[in-house]
């Protein structure tokens, strides 16, 4: 039961004991702005509470401080989205709020503000075939103890490819599991960066972004734009890509990426992250129309990705392992990309085809990636669903 304060006022002591805490099904962690300094608090009910919340830094005997956000319905959905941003954090700072003071207590932390220290993040996709699969990860992936986890696409299988109503009941069980299974070892709220799958849009590819309203409602990053840059502090870049699911490749989104990477040369770690692979490790890689948005990667974003240096970057979409040899111009370079994929965070797995020409290594293996991230280079190591690792790359950055 919520505790009753003096209207208004935060820092007073309750005049009443009420009932049991208050306790969203749904509660996640975003980013609207940059990492080290800020943090977006979403949470979900069926129904209508006030869009506030309390914060402070953990374990401070300080006054909680009052937060307003947003409400928005939840698109084929009783359920509504509350939002707050909360802005002027300290970097790399530990913070806890609540809901009314007095009630239970959540906790996350702030990016660092440089790379005095390594960081850590986990990045995969293709997430919701069967809750036991997504538990056990999702429970991996908070127990690796990452500051953020990047999901490429496809997360709660919630749209099928005929235009039907979405299936609403899987957002609530990948909600559910989010919330209870991807917990740091200390229990802290983990923040994810989210990009679009074909399986969060009606009819899959090429749709219009009112074809994904349930997915572009309950992410505030990248927004209905689609593609967006979240950059921390000066040090790194997550570049979320929309690869023609809500937003063609070319035109306006080629001309932004141009853009952004030129306007982050000087950033030492640029990551994309898109579903669709421009590598793909199981489905044809030359007919079908997987393959069609496949042949536009490589032609339109790959030269501009390598142009900016990066060094690894995150693909989906095929529910298999995969590491690609380095790769420039179309061809096998030293000084090129490693592909990283391909899609099997809780899904049923697929058999990659081994003899492609631009495969290191793949495997039918259910996997996330633990990237390790320092100012020498970039550490990527792939996990398996036991928790055991099984592969690894190292990338130097040449940039310090």
């Amino acid at each position: 039961m919520a505790i009753t304060w003096a209207a208004g006022v935060v820092g007073m002591q309750p005049s009443l004991a009420a009932e049991s805490a208050f306790d969203p099904p749904a509660l996640y962690l975003t980013w609207q702005g940059d990492p080290t300094t800020t943090m977006t608090v979403n949470w979900q009910t069926e129904d209508e509470v006030k869009p506030e919340l309390f914060w402070r830094d953990r374990g401070s005997k300080a006054d909680w401080v009052r937060a307003p956000g947003s409400s928005t319905p939840l698109p084929g959905s009783d359920r509504t989205i509350h939002r707050v941003k909360l802005e002027g954090l300290k970097p790399g700072g530990a913070y806890e709020f609540c809901f009314w003071p007095g009630e239970t207590k959540f906790h996350f932390k702030t990016a660092p503000a440089d790379l005095s220290q390594p960081v850590r993040f986990v990045s995969g996709g293709d997430v919701y075939h069967e809750r036991p699969f997504m538990d056990t990860m999702n429970r991996l992936a908070g127990k690796l103890d990452p500051l953020f986890v990047i999901i490429g696409g496809d997360l709660a299988y919630s749209c099928e490819r005929a235009i039907k109503p979405e299936k609403m009941e899987r957002w609530v069980a990948f909600w559910d599991s989010w919330k209870k299974q991807a917990r740091g070892p200390d229990g802290r709220l983990i923040p994810m960066l989210v990009t679009i799958g074909n399986h969060e849009a009606h009819g899959s590819y090429r749709q219009k972004p009112g074809m994904a309203a349930a997915y572009y409602a309950q992410f505030p990053t990248p927004g209905n734009r689609g593609y967006e840059a979240v950059d921390f502090g000066g040090y790194m870049s997550v570049v979320l890509l929309d690869s023609d699911i809500t937003h063609p490749m070319d035109g306006d989104q080629l001309a932004w990426l141009g853009q952004t990477l030129r306007e982050r040369r000087n950033v030492p770690h640029i990551f994309p992250v898109y579903h669709v692979p421009a590598y793909p490790c199981f489905r044809s890689d030359v007919e079908g129309e997987s393959a069609e948005l496949t042949q536009e990667v490589r032609r339109l974003w790959c030269p501009l990705f390598e142009e900016a240096g990066v060094k690894l970057a995150f693909e989906n979409h095929d529910h298999a392992y995969k590491r690609s040899h380095p790769i420039k111009g179309g061809k096998i370079d030293p000084e090129g990309i490693v592909y990283l994929g391909d899609g099997a965070w809780g899904v049923r797995l697929r058999r990659p085809d081994r003899t492609r020409w631009y495969l290191k290594k793949a495997d039918a293996i259910r996997h996330l990636f633990l990237v390790t991230v320092s100012r020498e280079g970039q550490h990527a190591v792939a996990v398996n669903d036991r928790g055991e690792f099984f592969d690894e790359v190292y990338r130097a950055t040449g940039r310090k």
